[in-house]
């Protein structure tokens, strides 16, 4: 492997959008941690008592499974309009 490629990579992986990222994900966890109290969740008609950092954990992870998902339907439709 040439070091062209790996320059590339490593500034990639430097890019302000990874950057972003990593600043709220850590932002993201102390809020997680500083939230530890219970909380009563309503989901339709149940309402749950969970710990708060489980739930907002959950929708952070269903976010980005969302995410995720939209960005590859939107990758398909830009690489078939080309």
């Amino acid at each position: 492997m040439s070091d062209s490629n790996n320059a590339g990579g490593f500034k990639q992986l430097l890019s302000s959008t990874n950057w972003i990222a990593l600043v709220l994900v850590v932002l993201v966890i102390v809020f997680m941690a500083q939230n530890s109290h219970d909380a009563n969740l309503t989901i339709l008609w149940m309402t749950v008592r969970w710990p708060l950092w489980l739930a907002i954990g959950i929708v952070l992870v269903l976010s980005f499974a969302a995410g995720y998902l939209f960005r590859g339907r939107r990758d398909k439709r830009r690489r078939s309009a080309r």
